[in-house]
């Protein structure tokens, strides 16, 4: 019998190293995401690896950061009752956040106010016109002056300092930003762009929210709000429908009217009693000054 050369030989039983590990490591993962409150999803393309640090070290009583590769995450998600909805977002490089307290909304929060200011790199297309508005810089008058002119800046000398005369633009929306105009801003101290963790979706107790959803303006949430109260409260009041809020003025707006009607249609009660008398009083005074003011005849 003729042995072919260079074949492998099938071991019953026994598995690839390289399998065998990715089995555990999806094993590790679905049991970090059991019991979890919420799982988020995050997409960290072109992220700074300073960035990522930072915001681990942040949440890192609160939450916990799954890295690894997309392949492993989505065998994770896909056998986990807590994140298998986010499985069709995950396409890009991405990491979870798990946490057993924090929110959907909360993760959501923390990433978008923890972005930070980044600089320009040389070769990055730049995706809106970057302007460096007029005023005075630090700068003093030398060889720096040189690089700004040449970088597109309207820059002059005066009173010992290099100014920028007016907004200037150093990029074009659309094209790549040049070296020379990386250096010049990073001269001035303008880092035209924000870097943070970018939230796709989050699953929280099951229910999956997107990141439209998550994105709420909560200062014009609070104005709307209070907008509402105050039409509910109103219409609640003019169709004089009764709840807890509104009932102590529909009572004394009816017990105003209880009392005007009683008081022109002449009817006597206690609640009333006193400004019948004070009218009255008024009255007699009205006719007895008539009366003492009539002229007398011969």
């Amino acid at each position: 019998m003729t042995k072919l050369k260079g074949s492998k030989r099938k071991v019953a039983g026994h598995e690839r190293p390289a399998l065998k590990a990715k089995k555990n490591e999806v094993a590790r993962l679905q049991k970090e995401l059991t019991g979890a409150k919420t799982v988020a999803l995050v997409d960290v393309r072109n992220l700074p690896d300073h960035i990522l640090q930072s915001t681990r070290r942040n949440l890192r009583d609160k939450a916990s950061f799954i890295m690894a590769k997309n392949t492993v995450l989505i065998r994770a998600l896909e056998n986990s009752k807590n994140g298998a909805a986010l499985v069709p977002q995950l396409n890009t490089p991405s990491v979870l956040v798990v946490s057993k307290d924090m929110t959907a909304y909360q993760l959501f929060s923390h990433f978008k106010k923890s972005r930070a200011s980044v600089g320009a790199k040389p070769g990055q297309l730049a995706p809106f016109d970057i302007v460096v508005k007029e005023g005075e810089t630090d700068l003093p008058p030398g060889p720096a002056l040189a690089g700004l002119k040449a970088a597109g800046l309207n820059a002059q000398t005066k009173a010992g300092k290099i100014v920028i005369a007016k907004d200037s633009v150093v990029a074009k929306a659309g094209t790549k930003i040049s070296d020379i105009a990386c250096k010049a801003l990073q001269q001035l101290g303008v880092k035209p762009f924000s870097a943070g963790l970018n939230m796709l979706a989050g699953v929280e107790d099951g229910k999956l929210y997107s990141s439209q959803v998550l994105d709420v303006d909560e200062a014009k949430l609070t104005v709307e709000l209070i907008a509402s109260l105050a039409d509910g409260y109103n219409m609640s009041v003019n169709c004089v429908y009764p709840t807890e809020t509104n009932r102590n003025q529909l009572l004394s707006g009816a017990l105003a009217q209880a009392r005007a009607l009683a008081e022109e249609s002449g009817a006597y009660s206690d609640a009333h009693m006193e400004t019948l008398l004070a009218r009255a009083i008024r009255m007699q005074s009205a006719l007895e000054g008539k009366v003492g003011n009539e002229p007398k005849t011969a």
